[in-house]
């Protein structure tokens, strides 16, 4: 029964791994990254070939199930990297590829020579060495025994590391939404940290799996967990991955998104100069101030750019050096000061006013609010409510952005 849950689990990881990088490939939309994540689906494929089809491998002739094994094997060391490589391209500027790429791929290459000098041995040794006996004679056998032991046991360090290059990539990438986007939750690819999680199952899975071996030598209910999670973890790559588009890629026919050097201030080459700035800077905060396009709850930084008529650098720009402000600072800034008058001026619910003044989602209303205020909406409401002497309570308190709230608002 074990071997049979093993079986179809396999089966169904390389199926759905297949048709997801051919589906990958069919597209024409973001290249780079349909190769990539197509690159990883089809790592996994070639990684549970010899799993998917054992009964095959079976009824051939004597040594093939080691030649499957050993052929397959390296593409478990390339798993953990190319998936490293697809997060680095779906969170770059314009699809990037990461640099110094070569690095990722010397555990998986030097898994493969150590494959090839396996499949060298003699088939007496060959099949010995897959079934992992213990009557290896020989100095260059039980070298390349050891040798399979260290990468098997690298699997463990190599995950744990990517993973948290993983983490530490995801969390720059939300710092550096605030650039582009007025309300990142969307954007944020909170789905990879699922994925992660499966990962730490599998990789916990495996981790089993060699503990049981060593002490009892009875592995197929490890087998079954690992599969099990293995199976899980594909399933839920495949369907996220393939709705997935760059976050940082731009409308067709808007500007590129800013480099990283000039988000940091770096704009020695830029033709913006402070007279063409300032003016830029009164037209940016009449948008807001007048036209309330913070109201939007979906404005980025390229459709604020088409509002203006002024390129999407210009407005990084200005935004950095002129006002001091990222896009998403700037923004929010406007909403929450909206927010603060209608709190203090109506008896509008606090959900309504969340959605009025353009917050997509209650808990980054309440989040901006309070890192901006020290309290939240309701205690701000009460706090106003119970203060006396009030001259102008229409105006925006402990905020010097101005908001025109006499005029009609529009949605």
């Amino acid at each position: 029964m074990d071997s049979i849950i093993i079986e179809m689990t396999s089966i169904g990881t390389f199926a759905i791994a297949v048709f997801g990088a051919i589906f990958c490939l069919m597209q024409t939309r973001f290249p780079q990254l349909r190769r990539s994540f197509a690159t990883l689906l089809a790592a996994i494929a070639v990684n549970n070939l010899p799993e998917a089809f054992s009964q095959l491998i079976e009824i051939l002739p004597r040594g093939s199930a080691s030649i499957f094994s050993f052929v397959t094997w390296p593409s478990s060391f390339l798993l953990t990297p190319l998936f490293w490589i697809y997060v680095s391209v779906l969170t770059s500027q314009n699809q990037q590829l990461p640099p110094k790429l070569k690095r990722h791929f010397v555990l998986p290459a030097t898994t493969a020579v150590i494959a090839l000098l396996v499949l060298a041995l003699p088939v007496e040794v060959r099949e010995t060495l897959y079934a992992g006996g213990d009557d290896i004679r020989g100095a260059w056998p039980m070298t390349l025994m050891g040798l399979l032991v260290l990468c098997q046991l690298a699997v463990f360090p190599q995950i744990a590391l990517y993973l948290y290059l993983i983490l530490r990539r995801l969390l720059r990438f939300r710092l550096q939404l605030r650039d582009f986007y007025a309300s990142t939750e969307q954007y944020e690819q909170r789905w990879i940290y699922v994925i992660g999680g499966l990962g730490i199952l599998f990789w916990l899975a495996q981790a089993l799996l060699l503990f049981i071996a060593a002490n009892t030598g009875d592995v197929r209910a490890a087998m079954v967990i690992a599969s099990l999670a293995g199976f899980a973890l594909v399933v839920a790559l495949t369907l996220w991955g393939l709705r997935q588009s760059p976050p940082l890629e731009p409308d067709d026919g808007d500007d590129p998104p800013p480099s990283e050097a000039q988000i940091t201030g770096k704009y020695e080459k830029s033709a913006l100069n402070p007279e063409a700035s300032e003016r830029l800077s009164r037209k940016l905060r009449a948008a807001m101030e007048v036209e309330h396009l913070h109201r939007d709850p979906n404005l980025s930084l390229w459709a604020l750019a088409k509002h203006t008529g002024a390129s999407s650098n210009y407005i990084s720009q200005t935004l950095n050096e002129m006002i001091g402000e990222s896009f998403f600072d700037f923004v929010n800034g406007y909403r929450i000061a909206e927010a603060k008058n209608l709190l203090s001026t109506t008896n509008e619910s606090v959900l309504n006013i969340t959605y009025d003044v353009g917050f997509n989602a209650r808990s980054s209303f309440y989040n901006a609010f309070k890192r901006v205020t020290g309290q939240t909406p309701s205690s701000y409401r009460k706090k106003m409510s119970q203060r006396v002497g009030l001259d102008d309570i229409s105006e925006p308190l402990g905020d010097t952005r101005s908001i025109d709230t006499d005029q009609e608002r529009t949605n």
